[in-house]
């Protein structure tokens, strides 16, 4: 991975520098930036706004990552940009994801959008999508995650994402310490950067969760809006709301037609692929491609609020890299049964790995095994989790880890698999096999 902008400058200037000919909102973070990025596309559509929208990573297929008004980009469209690119590529040695951002702005430009979404790739000071003409910037939430590009500690990963910020641009910053809402308040300070706290004079409450929406009240320093529904489904999903409500309610004014009217419907079809993903059928499949700890322990809660510990089976298979911390206690009383599979990367910890990590309780925990150590073999225990005991299971790869949960699901199970794109990427593959078959509608 290269880090700097001197590159994506570089091929952007040659280009025409097309980033640089729509307004855009640039959103960061280490958790919710894409749930985010969807909610505020979607408001923007709604407001009639013609919207580009930027995701990094994709799901299933490259185009995912460019959207005009929520539609993927065509193959080839896609195809015809990347191969304008590649031409300067011997003179410019750009990168997959520095070729990818530029092929966006050049299609969101040619295409004529009134507004664009930039999702963050990493960090955000040497982000490739830093260099487009925001509007807005915006932060999501600070968690450990990518320690070896972006620092050891929270305050140094939030310096990096503070570097989207530039002088007079407002920022909407969504961070649940004191420390660092002091942090970033310092930072903008004295860069004359208007911030705003997403979470200050907020209020938020969840009325209702099910599989297929949610609603909650908010009322913000703005308006008072009483009951908002979504089908991003979550108390992590609640906080993502009303961040991009905070955000709409900046460019309202701005922009034409957003309003609460718009900002209402926005959130209702608000829709992104792998957040809590609730397939159709019963038994009931979910696919969430949480992956550091904060986001794992969300996707827990949503759990055992649509389905009782005694009904969830879990398959989870995660990156050597990513810290898991609390989540194997959590999972443990959140599900009858854990399944750990291996995934098709080469940095992907084992089922051997993964079942010390969910025996010692918690990744990272002192005294508990170095990563990399753990040597795969094929067994079953108990994870405990306190007042509930999950079993837990090796599988030697995805596909059987599916025909392994599905040998064990009935009506009004729920099959949750989770850890990684990879592990969504793949799931989602097998899914036609023997448990999609078993949990026939």
């Amino acid at each position: 991975m290269k880090l700097g902008l001197e590159n994506i400058t570089a091929l952007l200037e040659e280009v025409g520098s097309p980033e640089r000919k729509f307004p855009s909102i640039l959103v960061a973070g280490t958790n919710g930036k894409g749930s985010v990025t969807t909610f505020m596309s979607s408001i923007l559509r709604s407001a009639g706004l013609k919207t580009g929208t930027f995701y990094s990573p994709h799901l299933f297929r490259i185009n995912e990552r460019i959207r005009l008004d929520g539609e993927e980009i065509p193959g080839p469209v896609l195809d015809g940009l990347l191969g304008e690119l590649r031409e300067h590529h011997g003179r410019i040695p750009f990168t997959f994801f520095e070729g990818m951002t530029a092929a966006a702005a050049l299609h969101f430009m040619r295409s004529g959008v009134d507004m664009a979404v930039f999702e963050v790739g990493l960090g955000g000071r040497l982000d490739a999508t830093r260099l487009v003409d925001a509007a807005l910037t915006v932060i999501t939430g600070i968690s450990v995650d990518h320690r070896e590009h972006l620092g050891r500690t929270r305050a140094k990963i939030l310096g990096e994402k503070l570097g989207i910020t530039r002088e007079g641009v407002p920022l909407v910053a969504s961070l649940d310490s004191e420390a660092l809402l002091d942090g970033a308040r310092r930072y903008c300070a004295e860069r004359g950067v208007p911030m705003t706290d997403a979470r200050e004079g907020v209020r938020r409450r969840l009325v209702s969760i099910g599989p297929d929406s949610m609603t909650f009240n908010l009322g913000t320093p703005a308006r008072d809006y009483g009951r908002l529904r979504t089908s991003m489904i979550g108390r992590a999903q609640m906080k993502n709301a009303s961040t991009a409500v905070r955000c709409a309610e900046l460019l309202e004014g701005r922009f034409a037609g957003i309003g609460e009217g718009t900002i209402r419907e926005g959130l209702k079809k608000a829709f992104m692929q792998g957040r809590f993903q609730v397939m159709p059928g019963n038994p009931r499949v979910v696919l969430d491609v949480s992956h550091n700890e904060e986001s794992l322990l969300a996707a827990m809660d949503t759990l055992t609020r649509i389905s009782p510990p005694e009904k969830n089976v879990l398959i989870f298979g995660i990156m050597e890299r990513k810290e898991t911390g609390r989540f194997p206690a959590s999972a443990a009383r959140s599900a009858r049964k854990v399944i750990l599979v291996p995934l098709k990367d080469e940095g992907s910890a084992t089922a051997g790995r993964l079942s010390e990590i969910f025996a010692s309780g918690a990744a990272g925990r002192k005294g508990a095994p170095e990563p990399g150590k753990g040597k795969p073999r094929r067994r079953a225990g108990r994870a405990r989790g306190g007042a509930f005991e999950a079993e837990t299971a090796e599988a030697p790869g995805m596909a059987e880890a599916i025909d392994l949960a599905a040998g064990s699901l009935g009506p009004g199970d729920t099959l949750l698999v989770l850890g990684s794109h990879v592990a969504v990427e793949e799931a989602a593959g097998c899914l036609d096999g023997p448990a999609a078959r078993k949990g026939s509608r």
